[in-house]
């Protein structure tokens, strides 16, 4: 059987361990918080284990808060007989410092950026960019479809710089849809009917269908923080720029405006509560 060892058990790590889980891997799990092992305790298959037990697994999954924890991890992985996958998202320079790093311990590594959330990461329906040796890549190329969609895309550095640029997109979106919202609940129709018009138009995007209806209804759910988002934007807009996009005033402004989120206490909510942000500033001018 498949040994698999998930390091980092937040939301997208339990989910990744409960697809495994049911589609038959032996799935090892470490997390320096006990709470995800207590989330994890109906998962009767999966078992919790100590890091240097990740040595001994066939693919490693890395999904982690940040850089410092990526690197520290790397670093802990000297003599690791099998695959190590980096799911976490960081900036080109660190991702560019792991890839130096899993080289220089002589360890078969691939980066593997994530699309979807949690619910995509328990039913494996994830988008993987994944980037590394194509060898590695195409001897890993079944586990990576138990995961989700794996699309290759060379290099480690061009893996990371889609999904930086991706979650850009979804970031300034999300943004465009809170400052909106207030306006579409003054028409006074229901929430159902605008996100159906809306959604049959040239406006329609994934944020529109799932994030459009939690402003509307107020009633939202923690999936990506306003925390992360303000430093993956960040490093978004710093791998733009060092790839020769040096005017950016949009992504610019989208950042000012989660900060500005962050600074009223939504720095742990959902992206999609910059909308209290909208109403904050309506609720001052008026």
């Amino acid at each position: 059987m498949t040994k698999v060892f998930v390091v980092g058990l937040g939301r997208m790590g339990r989910g990744i361990v409960k697809n495994l889980v049911k589609k038959g891997y032996s799935v090892l799990g470490y997390d320096v918080s006990p709470r995800p092992y207590e989330l994890l305790a109906d998962v009767t298959s999966f078992r919790r284990a100590a890091l240097p037990d990740a040595r001994e697994a066939d693919y490693v999954l890395l999904t982690l808060p940040t850089a410092h924890e990526l690197l520290g991890v790397l670093g802990e992985m000297t003599g690791s007989k099998g695959v190590i996958v980096n799911m976490t998202t960081v900036g080109l320079d660190d991702a560019k410092a792991a890839a130096s790093k899993a080289a220089s311990i002589n360890v078969r590594y691939l980066t593997a950026m994530m699309e979807g959330g949690p619910a995509n990461a328990e039913t494996g329906a994830l988008t993987l960019y994944v980037g590394g040796p194509v060898e590695v890549y195409n001897s890993s190329l079944a586990f990576l479809r138990d995961v989700g969609n794996p699309i290759y895309v060379g290099s480690h550095e061009a893996a990371i710089a889609i999904k930086l640029l991706s979650t850009a997109i979804l970031l300034a979106n999300t943004a465009i849809l809170a400052e909106i919202s207030q306006a579409l609940l003054r028409l006074g129709l229901e929430p159902d009917l605008l996100v159906k018009a809306l959604s049959s138009g040239g406006a329609d995007s994934a944020q529109l269908r799932s994030r459009l209806p939690i402003m509307l209804s107020g009633l939202y759910k923690d999936v990506f923080s306003v925390d992360l988002g303000v430093y993956v934007l960040e490093e978004a807009i710093k791998a733009a720029r060092a790839l020769g996009s040096d005017y950016m005033p949009l992504l610019s402004h989208v950042v000012e405006l989660l900060r500005a989120a962050r600074g009223l206490g939504l720095g742990s909510h959902d992206i999609a509560e910059i909308a209290e942000l909208y109403k904050y500033l309506a609720s001052r001018r008026g």
